[in-house]
């Protein structure tokens, strides 16, 4: 038995889980222990089979009972919760395993099913009982068991946890290298278990995603899909398809969001039902952007409870124009978080932003205001320094601060297109063309609108695109006639021509041979002409050009 039992573990190790299972059910069959019931779980685990793994599990924790092997009982204690939470999302059921674990634990010598439950309260305590002052006592004493007992797996996932915890709060500056340093220790560690690695791997992506770093998100999603392909990991591999969707729709690759969303849903519903939601409530704000107002309302009443259903609903009502539902669930959300879950409350925050200016409360538009400033200086990231300009806008424009929300939808706009967000800068161009409305600057709101024009199209959302065309259609009904035909020197049409070729003024100049400074001057006779100033007047010519058939 103990040759199978050894054989087992070994396949358990490399990945070979029908192997695995082959050799565990023949040990099983010379002899019932607890270990080999629970390796023979871990086979079904990775296997996917729900109801055995509950069975096997329960068998092994008796039989540990039995035996009086309480690190045994306790370790298997854990993984029962932890199973309760990941197939069936009980959690008042995982919190009485938890419980048992540490009554059996109690007053035994440290080892690494100590450690481990010290983190599953440390994580009971901050998602649940809000005590994250609580939750970073028993990480840090967990850490400090781990490090002890050079439990590398032990050490890297309260890491790990601590700098998730850390992040949510707003500590960016200390919980990232921590996350860093936990991911790059669980990808790198020869001797690791991949369970682990991809929870160590899964808190930092799940990070990145709250502040927004779509980025570092991007290509950690990238290195777990590969471990998960590696490790035949289906039910991580699908969780991490539909994290990678959220920055391929923050990126504006709608397509392959979907088709993401739509893959993980169907493998989650074979392997993890209870995660089904999660892609459901996502895929319902990919229909949102995309215009679908039907198809996103017909999602998100599918979905029982998540916690983002409220979120998701708040921003469909405010674009419908229903600001009172859309306050109602905006609000709603935000009262599920504490104020140090900064991370958590920032997207609602801003969008409440807007609905309080539209409902002319404007002075629960500062509060929020406020709030936002605080985080973002807390977070700093450039995402989130887009969403305090366009929120500040927004608040501007209703205050009719037209010149200060001109500068800062000028600035949100500029940020979102550095970082590639284009269903982000085409709403906040729609915008700064209503503030530059109301400064009398058509042609300027033209130009922006125009670019917004494109960008909609591309992207496929088709309400915004026929709301930017409806203004574009009427901007001038007001006004004396359309775009005007100007008068341009023969030097200024090919200026013209190659601002709208995407030259920049160097590239105009060494082109046309002249200096810098004369081109200048040529564009600055253009906008002159135009009428036009400022960050939009150079996307103004451009569009100009392509409108006029100059080139």
């Amino acid at each position: 038995m103990d040759d199978l039992l050894l054989k087992g573990r070994q396949a358990l190790s490399v990945g070979e889980w029908e192997k695995a299972k082959n050799l565990l059910e023949k040990a099983l069959a010379v002899n019932e222990s607890a270990e080999v019931y629970e390796e023979l779980a871990w086979t079904y685990w990775w296997l996917n089979d729900a109801v055995r793994v509950f069975n096997l599990r329960t068998k092994a924790y008796n039989l540990f009972l039995k035996d009086n092997n309480k690190p045994g009982a306790a370790r298997t204690s854990s993984w029962i919760g932890l199973d309760y939470i990941e197939f069936k999302g009980e959690f008042a059921v995982a919190s009485g395993w938890f419980q048992r674990a540490e009554n059996l634990i109690e007053g035994l010598p440290e080892s690494p099913e100590l450690a481990m439950i010290k983190l599953l309260k440390a994580r009971w305590s901050f998602q649940v009982e809000k005590n994250s002052e609580q939750a970073y006592r028993l990480i840090n004493e967990s850490l400090r068991i781990s490090k002890s007992l050079n439990n590398v797996d032990g050490e890297m996932l309260a890491e790990a946890l601590k700098g998730f915890i850390l992040v949510v709060e707003g500590k960016v500056s200390e919980g990232m290298p921590l996350l860093d340093d936990a991911t790059l220790l669980a990808l790198t560690s020869e001797e690791r278990d991949i369970k682990i690695t991809t929870i160590t791997c899964c808190y930092l992506i799940d990070a990145c995603e709250r502040i927004r770093d779509y980025e570092r998100a991007s290509q950690w999603c990238n290195n777990v899909k590969e471990i998960c392909r590696r490790w035949k990991y289906k039910a991580m591999f699908a969780n991490c398809r539909m994290k990678y969707a959220g920055v391929l729709i923050w990126k504006g690759e709608w397509k392959e969001a979907e088709e993401e969303l739509l893959s993980a849903s169907v493998e989650l519903s074979k392997l993890r039902p209870v995660q089904v939601n999660a892609c459901t409530v996502r895929l319902a704000d990919l229909k949102r952007r995309q215009g679908d107002w039907e198809e996103a309302e017909k999602l998100l009443r599918k979905v029982e409870s998540h916690p983002l259903i409220h979120l998701y609903s708040a921003y469909l009502y405010y674009d419908k124009g229903e600001y009172e539902n859309a306050l109602n669930m905006a609000e709603r959300y935000l009262r599920r978080f504490t104020v140090n879950e900064k991370a958590e409350r920032t997207a609602v925050i801003e969008l409440l932003v807007r609905i309080y200016a539209k409902l002319d409360r404007l002075e629960e538009a500062r509060t929020m205001i406020d709030e936002l400033k605080e985080i973002t200086c807390a977070i700093n990231t450039a995402p989130m320094k887009a969403a305090l300009f366009n929120a500040e806008g927004s608040l501007n424009l209703a205050l009719k601060k037209f010149e200060s929300a001109r500068g800062n939808l000028e600035d949100a706009v500029d940020i979102y297109d550095r970082i590639s967000a284009p269903f982000e800068t085409a709403r906040c161009r729609v915008t700064l063309s209503e503030v530059l409305i109301k400064l009398n600057l058509n042609a300027q709101a033209e130009a922006e609108l125009s670019s917004a024009e494109e960008l909609f199209k591309k992207l496929g959302a088709e309400r915004d695109l026929k709301n930017t065309r409806y203004i574009l259609k009427n901007l001038y009904k007001n006004s004396a006639g359309t775009m005007g035909e100007y008068e341009f020197t023969g030097r200024e049409l090919e200026v013209l021509r190659l601002i709208a070729g995407g030259r920049n003024n160097e590239e105009i100049a060494d082109h046309l041979f002249l200096s810098v400074r004369t081109v200048e001057k040529h564009i600055t006779n253009i906008y002159s002409k135009m009428g036009v100033s400022g960050k939009s007047a150079r996307a103004f010519a451009a569009s100009y050009s392509v409108k006029h058939k100059l080139f």
